[in-house]
């Protein structure tokens, strides 16, 4: 019946989507839930009181989260709220809905009804429903909840994970009153990293100073995030320049994929300061004979692939996942044909030679002038979901983009061995052709 409402008459379909909503055996079925989705899915924008109505007496949470998601894409978000003040038997499940579907939407305004329900919601006995209540509110640009969670980051008994979250919510919503905050947050080390992403959100030439000026005292990690927020905009972008060309950040630091953002958001002047970027060898072939001849069976028994994990992590961790460690820009590598030393040679030496089409590059930038690299992940009319390396997924509203591009250039650049001695190019080599993981030297 499940696999069947897609093809069956519309007035049957509702009839038979509702029935099998109330089979609570089912909630955890690993097909059945996303099948009765796909017929009910079209249905929620026809009519999305109905659809919500049925979604909030579903005995399938998923079926009630995903109605709720779909309804605001709908732009229906005053029945939500309704709904929502009538205590549904699936309320944590549609909040959750409602939460993700607001997620990146700054063109909406809030619904009329939504200030008395939220009192209610607060009052919840339960503390789940209270917090997504509050992050509700928080994307809709509740002052309250933003007062909320501004008090929440500056109590320093909080709990970290909520001060975090705290953090996160203000930057989304790019509040004036976080601004004064993060100099003193990029002190903290446990909110270094959500502090250094949040600079992002906002233009201010002294906020990239800030970066700037403690860019020594960070560790590798938050040094990778400084770079990569600072070349998300123009004027960040020309100070971050500025600091390579005078050798104040040393340019291995800056990985080749945030060069070539660089290039785009600083313009063509940063080739003059970094040099050639996308350009292939002019001699492939030489290219090739030189590493071969360096990459030998011998050289490989004597190098130390300890060392070539730190160096993994820092070129090719951001983006690829090797033993399940690393990010989900580029494929997992860790099945894939690594003791073939000509493989690893035509993956670097030309990674652009073949792309799938998950992972071909597509830069936006925004209206405000912010600039993102990345994967496309998921498309709707209204949003774009973009994998960013080293960073959760970004929803970035259509309305909102000044230019969109999707480049013929694989994320991973040309040269990456160019960047390295021949003794830091055998022990990477001699890392990505191990057969189980090895620990981390003590200065990582």
């Amino acid at each position: 019946m499940a696999a069947a409402i897609q093809r069956i008459s519309e007035h049957a379909r509702w009839d038979i989507a509702q029935a099998l909503m109330t089979h609570e055996e089912d909630a955890d079925d690993h097909n059945l839930p996303k099948m009765i989705w796909y017929g009910f899915e079209p249905l929620v924008e026809e009519d999305p009181e109905r659809a919500l109505a049925i979604a909030s007496e579903s005995r399938i949470p998923l079926l009630a989260e995903f109605t709720a998601r779909r309804a605001i894409d709908a732009d229906v978000p005053e029945m939500i709220v309704e709904q929502l003040g009538e205590n549904p038997a699936q309320l944590i499940s549609m909040l959750k809905g409602a939460r993700a579907g607001l997620e990146g939407r700054t063109d909406l305004t809030t619904p009329g009804n939504w200030s008395a329900v939220y009192d209610e919601l607060k009052k919840n006995e339960k503390k789940e429903v209270t917090q997504l209540a509050l992050e509700i509110a928080q994307q809709f640009g509740d002052t309250e909840a933003a007062v909320q969670y501004l008090a929440t980051l500056k109590n320093s008994r909080a709990p970290i994970e909520q001060r975090g979250q705290a953090l996160q919510s203000l930057a989304a919503q790019q509040r004036s009153e976080l601004v004064e905050q993060l100099p003193g947050l990029l002190k903290n080390e446990a909110l270094r990293t959500e502090a250094i992403r949040a600079v992002a959100a906002y233009d201010k030439k002294s906020l990239g100073e800030q970066l700037l000026n403690q860019y020594d005292s960070f560790n590798s990690g938050d040094k990778l995030e400084a770079v990569q927020t600072l070349a998300s905009r123009p004027d960040y972008g020309w100070m971050l320049a500025q600091a390579i060309k005078k050798e104040e950040i040393p340019k291995h630091e800056v990985p080749a994929y945030v060069a070539r953002q660089l290039r785009r958001v600083v313009g063509s002047g940063f080739v003059e300061i970094w040099g050639p970027i996308d350009e292939l060898s002019s001699d492939l072939n030489a290219e090739y004979a030189r590493y071969r001849n360096l990459l030998t069976e011998n050289a490989l028994a004597t190098a130390n692939p300890v060392h070539g994990r730190t160096l993994f992590t820092r070129t090719c961790g951001p983006c690829h996942q090797m033993f399940g460690e690393g990010g989900n820009v580029g494929p997992d590598i860790t099945g894939s044909n690594r003791r073939n030393v000509e493989y690893i040679l035509s993956n670097v030496l030309e990674p652009s030679s073949e792309i799938q089409d998950d992972y071909k590059m597509t830069v936006v930038t925004t209206r405000d002038g912010r600039t993102y690299s990345g994967n496309v992940t998921t498309e709707t009319e209204r949003q774009l979901t973009l994998r960013i390396v080293g960073r959760e997924a970004v929803v970035i509203n259509k309305s909102e983009v000044q230019s969109r591009e999707e480049t013929p250039n694989s994320m991973m650049p040309a040269g990456l061995f160019s960047t390295l001695s021949d003794e830091e190019v055998l022990d990477l080599v001699a890392y990505l052709r191990i057969d189980q993981p090895v620990d981390s030297p003590q200065s990582d």
